[in-house]
């Protein structure tokens, strides 16, 4: 289910180099923070067309140690001889209080750049983006997803999953 999947990373704790990186991907899991979206209901469905837009407010509360908003679709089946592999393309950002607009966390995928730390930018690649915003103002942020390409079906289905992490200290061992 694209719902799950979509927590499940999202959830995650990052490991190695800031942000997602090609030995660890996003991080580890950590099932803890991907329950507590699930509770939540920290997440939406929707469908978006191509070149329609769709807009989810959230309200971040103060003391917000990070931003984590994860989209993803299930892309249809590309051609094998094409050489865009990503059939629908939709795109994701994040506007904060002050209007400014965060977007994904890529990585360059050439050879020689595969060790370098992550860039934002807009995705083309992949049909997973995640934005992430640490020590985030409190206020509303406006989650924009786009389709930029929708060609083989008249919108394509997508997830959105955030979760809010406070400046804490969860105790999780010893249980009991």
């Amino acid at each position: 289910n694209g719902l799950m999947k979509a927590l499940l990373v999202n959830g995650t704790i990052d490991k190695g180099t800031e942000g997602p990186d090609y030995r660890y991907g996003y991080g580890w899991l950590n099932l803890l923070r991907s329950v507590k979206m699930l509770e939540s209901q920290s997440y939406t469905t929707g469908q978006v067309s191509h070149q329609g837009t769709n807009n989810l407010s959230i309200s971040v509360p103060a003391n917000t140690a990070q931003l984590k908003v994860m989209l993803y679709w299930n892309d249809p089946a590309g051609s094998t001889l094409a050489s865009q592999k990503l059939v629908h393309n939709l795109d994701q950002q994040v506007t904060n209080p002050s209007s400014n607009v965060v977007l994904p966390r890529i990585l360059d995928p050439s050879p020689a750049n595969v060790d370098k730390p992550f860039t934002t930018g807009v995705d083309n690649r992949n049909n997973m983006e995640q934005v992430v915003i640490n020590n985030p103002g409190a206020g509303n942020y406006t989650i924009s997803v786009k389709g930029t390409t929708v060609g083989q079906a008249p919108s394509q289905e997508y997830f959105i999953v955030y979760d809010i992490i406070p400046n804490s200290l969860t105790i999780t061992n010893p249980i009991g």
